[in-house]
């Protein structure tokens, strides 16, 4: 689970162009395995978070992985998610990556904990934006609206 503080640019008028998070595979698990990165669905706390209190996510993927025997950058296409989470439309919980079928030998991706070792390997939201709010105003004219 990875969750990305964007308070930072909450109540900007933007569009989300693109959103890719990447997590890095340090560990490998089973082959041809396809996980993917649902949506959290409530508050959790990344001190006490286990395997038997951890919240519940969506049952929509926004994108797939499968496990190919090599370590790496895994990616996945989170623009929509992003942009929801910025207009309001869902609170943000953060991103679980998580194989949805079960009874595998999950890999191992790098967190947040992982950057006294090497935090180039930290997960990584990269947003592409595009400024929506502002309407260019033209001389001699008044738009209004009654």
């Amino acid at each position: 689970m990875v969750e990305f503080d964007l308070s930072i640019i909450m109540g900007w008028s933007i569009s989300v162009d693109s959103a890719i998070l990447e997590v890095y595979e340090n560990l490998i698990g089973d082959l041809g395995v396809t996980f993917g990165a649902y949506r959290i669905l409530s508050d959790w706390n990344e001190a006490t978070v286990i395997w038997n209190n951890r919240p519940a996510w969506g049952s929509y993927a926004y994108g797939y992985i499968t496990t190919d025997y090599s370590i790496g950058w895994w990616s996945f296409d989170v623009t929509d998610l992003v942009q929801d989470w910025l207009d309001e439309v869902y609170p943000n919980y953060g991103v679980s990556i998580t194989h949805p079928g079960g009874g595998c030998s999950p890999p191992r991706v790098c967190a947040s904990e992982y950057s006294p070792v090497d935090s180039t390997l930290c997960p990584i939201l990269t947003i592409e934006y595009s400024e929506t709010g502002v309407e260019e105003a033209s001389w001699g004219q008044i738009k209004a609206t009654f």
